[in-house]
């Protein structure tokens, strides 16, 4: 009988955020089967520990100039050194697990990666030129030996040369839409949520309910996501009015007309 493949979310972490793994990372919990493992950038484990989750020290490395550059590259390469076959890898104090996920080979299917399209998904790239699909990196899911190749790559890349300190992002999308795009998985934006709740903030989509959602992703609203849930498995899809019939032209050219006064475009 083949042995169940094993499945962790990973993080890695540090300073202040070490010691409060639970504010976000400790939500991934109620996902069955699945190994909560934090590697910690430093000299030493926090003295504060989260039951359930397993903590591993990392010695810092000078090869990304930055300690944050180094938590966003180096999270897809201490994947290796866990011997599971799935991980979703997650930024460690702004990712929230709303709800129980999917087991993770269903969410991948036969891709490699998978991930979901940034808020504003249309951006200029290396390599490709353009996309449509530019994937967020806070949020991804990896078959861990098959994605090994798609990750030394992006390493590398990063190791290379420094462009800005969120280079993790740029660097995973010219590498995956360039070369490995028939291994990419695009999930939809229930795993990797980045609306605002509640709250306005110019170019970015404010929602009044998380219903639906299964991973959200947005620090400003964090403490109001906490405070507002549990939220449903699914959100409520209102009716629309009924007709009656079909509309003549006059009808038509006042409904398109108030129609066009809804908002539907992120500005």
């Amino acid at each position: 009988m083949s042995q169940a493949p094993r499945s962790a979310v990973v993080t890695l972490a540090m300073g202040r955020a070490t010691e409060n793994l639970d504010y976000t990372f400790s939500s991934f919990a109620q996902c069955k089967g699945v190994e909560l493992h934090a590697f910690i950038v430093g000299n030493q484990l926090p003295q504060r520990r989260i039951d359930g989750i397993q903590y591993h020290l990392l010695p810092s490395v000078p090869d990304f100039s930055h300690p944050l550059r180094e938590i966003y590259f180096r999270r897809m390469e201490v994947l290796d050194s866990l011997g599971v076959d799935y991980a979703l890898t997650v930024d460690c104090f702004d990712v929230l697990c709303l709800q129980p996920l999917p087991p993770f080979e269903q969410l991948l299917g036969n891709a490699d990666v998978a991930a979901c399209v940034e808020h504003q998904g249309s951006r200029y790239l290396m390599g490709l030129g353009y996309t449509p699909n530019f994937l967020n990196g806070g949020v991804f899911l990896w078959n861990v030996p098959r994605s090994r190749d798609i990750r030394s790559e992006i390493l590398a890349r990063g190791r290379a040369h420094f462009r800005t300190i969120a280079d993790d992002q740029h660097c995973i999308n010219e590498v995956i839409h360039a070369r490995h795009h028939e291994r990419l998985r695009i999930l939809p934006g229930h795993y990797n949520y980045r609306a605002y709740l509640n709250k306005k903030h110019k170019g970015w989509p404010t929602v009044s309910t998380l219903d639906g959602v299964r991973i959200y992703h947005c620090s400003a609203c964090i403490d109001e996501a906490k405070a507002k849930g549990p939220f449903k498995p699914k959100p409520e899809l209102p009716e629309l009015p009924k007709d009656g019939g079909p509309l003549d032209e006059r009808q038509q050219f006042w409904r398109r007309l108030r129609n066009r006064f809804k908002p539907w475009v992120i500005k």
